[in-house]
């Protein structure tokens, strides 16, 4: 977003903002959380012609096959296309739906019923068909390991 947000965001949940417990205003019950959704949400709405990007760290603390303590992390950096105008926030989680769309096209996942995707992605060809596919459509994550 800008300099500053996650300050402005940490704020407003300290001050009750995000809170789904009802309060009442007038005679009226109200959710706070819904409240500041609704006034929020049109404020942070991106206009025709803005560009965002998209920020992203995933950290994953374990052991290893080895017994010794790792540490994996995956960075994500993607900006607005302007070749072909999808945002960011498309691009990064439009692409992955379309990639476990694909998984099941291509019969690379044949799992029965509601898998959520924390399960597809422990199949290790799944989770890297679909960081290949992501890659493909230049949405990049970049993997380091560290041992502890």
């Amino acid at each position: 977003r800008y300099p500053g947000h996650v300050e402005y965001i940490k704020a407003l949940k300290e001050s009750g903002f995000f809170s789904e417990e009802p309060i009442v205003i007038h005679g009226q019950t109200v959710s706070p959380l819904e409240m500041s959704s609704r006034i929020l949400f049109k404020e942070w709405k991106l206009n025709p012609g803005d560009e965002e990007f998209t920020v992203m760290r995933v950290t994953l603390k374990g052991t290893n096959a080895e017994g010794k303590e790792q540490e994996v992390i995956y960075d994500l950096y993607d900006e607005h296309c302007r070749e072909t105008n999808i945002s960011s926030m498309s691009r990064t989680t439009g692409y992955t739906a379309t990639a476990a769309v694909n998984l099941i096209l291509e019969k690379r996942f044949d799992g029965n019923g509601v898998f959520p995707p924390e399960l597809i992605g422990k199949h290790k060809d799944c989770f890297d068909f679909i960081l290949s596919y992501l890659k493909e459509r230049g949405v990049v994550y970049n993997k380091r390991s560290m041992l502890h």
